[in-house]
């Protein structure tokens, strides 16, 4: 079934556009990140919002340890800024196991000039980051990449409605699936909002971002 029967099952008010949609109403969305059952870190978004404008700051902190001994170290944080329901900018820096990168994305004239580690060049102005909290992710056949500024191409399916555990209760959400160059599995509640995330890791273990 195609990503469009999420609009047949939920009627989506966007207000400013992209800038609004999964923006939850406290503000916050604070996920532990479990790999194998096991807690090994969180991730974070803090949304401010006024007007037409949307502030998004994401923290990731990974501290993976073996037998107490620190086996994989992971940094990043990012700051989205969104104007009109477009996105106006983005810089993040990334920290993996000491080796920094950055990230520089901003708007010139109707598209989005990209410095990143790969080199830089421009995409198109509606392109939505692969930060995951946009839903409006479900509606593109590409996203950028937050840490590299590579854009990767990706399918979306709708897996179904599906109760999750939230919070420690039973909530329906809408199970999304993302193929191709960047794969995820992803929950959205009934009011657009981000509250699971699942994919594999590099090295074969299981990820999940589980909401606080």
């Amino acid at each position: 079934m195609h990503v469009f029967c999420w609009a047949v099952l939920f009627a989506i008010s966007l207000g400013d556009g992209a800038s609004a949609a999964g923006v939850p109403k406290d503000g916050v969305l604070e996920f532990d990140i479990v790999r194998n059952g096991e807690a090994i870190g969180t991730h974070t978004y803090l949304f401010d919002r006024s007007a037409n404008r949307t502030e998004v700051r994401i923290k990731t902190e990974i501290n993976f340890r073996l037998f107490f001994i620190s086996v994989y170290l992971f940094e990043h944080e990012s700051t989205e800024v969104w104007q009109g329901g477009k996105l106006n900018s983005l810089e993040s820096i990334t920290n993996e196991n000491g080796t920094p990168v950055k990230l520089q994305v901003y708007q010139v004239e109707d598209a989005l000039m990209v410095h990143g580690a790969d080199g830089n060049h421009t995409v198109e102005r509606d392109i939505i980051p692969a930060s995951l909290w946009n839903r409006l992710i479900l509606d593109r056949s590409q996203t950028l990449a937050t840490i590299s500024g590579n854009v990767k191409k990706i399918k979306v399916e709708y897996l179904g409605a599906e109760k999750l555990k939230v919070r420690g209760k039973k909530v329906t959400t809408q199970h999304f699936q993302l193929t191709g160059e960047f794969k995820r599995e992803l929950w959205y509640d009934k009011n657009d909002v981000l509250v699971g995330v699942r994919f594999e890791a590099s090295d074969g273990s299981t990820v999940a971002y589980v909401l606080r």
